[in-house]
């Protein structure tokens, strides 16, 4: 029995309604996901040196990250 078959014979045993209704509600959310994305060199480059910083352990609490985002938008929106 190939894997597609087990998920539907599963799924033929479930008999509660909300259950059913959030693996269909993830089901949908997974196939819309399911793009190919492509990045930008820019892009990818920022995330790498953002990585880095986490691994270097250069990183600040969600507190002060907060502080200077509120910060950073208050000047954009001068």
């Amino acid at each position: 029995m190939n894997i597609k078959s087990k998920i539907i014979s599963r799924l033929e045993t479930i008999q509660d309604q909300e259950t059913l209704q959030e693996i269909h509600d993830w089901l949908d959310a997974f196939l819309e996901a399911d793009t190919k994305e492509t990045f930008e060199s820019g892009e990818i480059k920022a995330v790498q040196e953002g990585y880095k910083q986490y691994l270097s352990g250069n990183t600040v609490s969600q507190k002060e990250a907060s502080k200077v985002f509120e910060e950073w938008l208050a000047g954009k929106e001068k």
